[in-house]
């Protein structure tokens, strides 16, 4: 430490109304380093410095007589001060899309269809005949199959989401049971290919925003 600094120190202790014995057990360190401090023999380390500031209720750079003051910052290039002051990129929000027809779809959930249809069967088996009516029971697959579809949030998807593979069983097992009709009825499984052809190629995806 140089001279000045030191007899800064010195100065700033007596003004204050410690004595050097006084000094070292205010900041918790012997008389003989408070002396070597004020002889410029030696340093007070950065803890102490600010003691000494704290003690005196000053700042560091009045402390040490308009020195630069040890815990002052580095200050930012100019790089670094631009890439504060702009603002970070905010992330972009994924627009929400809501179900294409979604209050039907859950009103259709909500629906006891699978009772509805028990019912059914118990009424037209009381009346016609057991055998042929449980067909009725293929209906709640188709269902719930359409329900699921309206949940769905494009034009697209929906129709992709269409029971249409059920709907074709369903209707060769009626033609099959009921009319013994199984050799040309199997045609209408080429029905499930073409529908999904045509939605694939002519029903066009939601542009993205």
């Amino acid at each position: 430490m140089d001279l000045k600094t030191a007899n800064r120190l010195q100065q700033l202790r007596k003004e204050n109304g410690y004595s050097q014995d006084a000094l070292a057990e205010k900041l918790g360190l012997s008389r003989q380093a408070i002396s070597k401090w004020e002889r410029g023999e030696s340093s007070p380390d950065t803890d102490n410095l600010i003691a000494l500031a704290e003690l005196y209720h000053m700042t560091l750079d009045q402390l040490l007589g308009g020195e630069p003051s040890l815990l002052t910052p580095p200050q930012p290039s100019p790089r670094q001060a631009a890439a504060v002051a702009q603002p970070a990129e905010q992330p972009k929000t994924k627009e929400k899309r809501h179900a294409l027809h979604g209050k039907l779809g859950k009103s259709l959930f909500k629906f006891p269809f699978p009772a509805v249809v028990a019912i059914v069967y118990v009424a037209l088996g009381l009346t016609v005949g057991w055998h042929p009516t449980w067909l009725v029971f293929l209906l709640i697959p188709i269902y719930y199959h359409f329900a699921g579809a309206c949940m769905t949030k494009s034009q697209k998807a929906f129709m992709m989401a269409q029971p249409i593979p059920e709907v074709i069983v369903t209707v060769f097992l009626v033609l099959g049971v009921c009319a013994k009709l199984w050799h040309p009825a199997w045609v209408l499984f080429l029905i499930i290919p073409v529908y999904y052809w045509l939605v694939a190629v002519y029903v066009k995806k939601p542009k993205k925003k």
